[in-house]
């Protein structure tokens, strides 16, 4: 008897996230033996099965575009499938349905995720089976075993080369994986800004993956949640003052934090609690006003009548969500990012310190 688990209400994921992706279609075929070859490009090997009397009705389209560490993508079928993925893959997955449902089976009992409600943890070790509604489409995020466990040892400090964490196939509501659920948007939003991967600066590829990876890593259950390694220690002066130089080099968004940490040979919980201790405030909080006031000075010396976009100055700083950027620009020089691009036609305040 199968027993059907419903998820808690969360709102509906916007349609404009799938849209995102229109450039990078992968394939498309009434054929589930191509769409399985061609899975097995860029995602994981498995088996695809329609349900009896629905082969017919296959429209099966992906759209996928990757960092090498981390992607983003869109899949649906146009029928009912079963999909069985086999254990021992070199990814993590995260399944997000934007429309129809999917459902994780565990033994005999069936746990849906549903769009706008929940998504679904496909973990890397383990065999899988799911089944997709003739109206799924989700949202995939995709990252590599090997880039976990390198952004894991910088977390935790461990000095394992090839131990990945370990995580559990699962369905979470959007509330619980609001952390992957955000990251796999922001990836689908940033890359519909450009018509290819190779149009995107590395420095925004490098800064998308690293912040999906921590996303993972922080955001999700796994057997390194709970370290038992003794308590961390504050990264001394001279490590602290290290970093702030770097941020303070750099011409554009190319650090971090867990980028710092490994440059400095510290972890991350390290790192923190050195600028805790020195500047009373985060690594990530120093970061941001540094780019912020670069981000100002580009946009008051930018000439507006050549094309220069406050998109374009806001994304090399490594803000990504341009009204977020505008609503944290505003609140610290008292005027909207534009304003400052046109030369400033309202009056600026001293800015704060945020």
């Amino acid at each position: 008897m199968t027993a059907s688990i419903e998820i808690a209400h969360q709102p509906r994921v916007e349609d404009a996230v799938g849209r995102s992706l229109a450039a990078y279609k992968r394939y498309e075929t009434h054929d589930l033996d191509i769409a399985e070859v061609e899975i097995r490009r860029f995602m994981a090997p498995g088996r695809l099965r329609a349900c009896p009397g629905d082969r017919d009705g296959v429209d099966a389209r992906a759209f996928y575009a990757d960092t090498g560490s981390v992607g983003v993508g869109r899949m649906s079928y146009g029928a009912e499938v079963t999909v069985d993925r086999p254990a021992g893959s070199r990814y993590l997955g995260v399944a997000i349905p934007l429309s129809g449902h999917l459902r994780l089976w565990r033994g005999r009992e069936a746990v849906d995720a549903r769009a706008g409600k929940s998504l679904v943890v496909i973990a890397p070790q383990g065999r899988i089976v799911t089944e997709w509604s003739a109206d799924c489409d989700a949202l995939m995020l995709r990252v590599t075993t090997s880039a976990l466990a390198r952004a894991a040892r910088v977390l935790t400090g461990a000095h394992e080369p090839d131990s990945p964490p370990r995580f559990v196939h699962q369905v979470l509501t959007l509330e619980q994986g609001h952390a992957v659920y955000s990251a796999a948007r922001l990836l689908a939003e940033v890359f519909g800004r450009y018509d290819d991967v190779t149009a995107v600066p590395n420095g925004v590829l490098h800064q998308l993956s690293e912040h999906a990876l921590s996303a993972v890593l922080l955001g999700l259950e796994h057997d390194l949640s709970r370290p038992t390694r003794p308590p961390y220690r504050a990264a001394p002066s001279d490590v602290v003052r290290s970093a702030m130089r770097m941020v303070e080099d750099e011409t554009a968004a190319e650090f971090n934090v867990n980028e710092l940490a490994r440059r400095l040979g510290v972890t991350a919980r390290a790192l923190q609690l050195g600028f805790r201790r020195a500047l009373d405030r985060t690594p990530r909080e120093y970061i941001r006003q540094i780019r912020l006031e670069r981000a100002h000075r580009e946009l008051l010396a930018a000439d507006a009548t050549d094309g220069t976009t406050v998109t374009e100055i806001a994304t090399r700083w490594g803000f990504f969500h341009t009204g977020r950027f505008a609503t944290a620009y505003r609140a610290v020089y008292g005027v909207t990012p534009s304003v400052s691009l046109k030369g400033g036609t309202e009056e600026e305040r001293p800015p704060r310190v945020v």
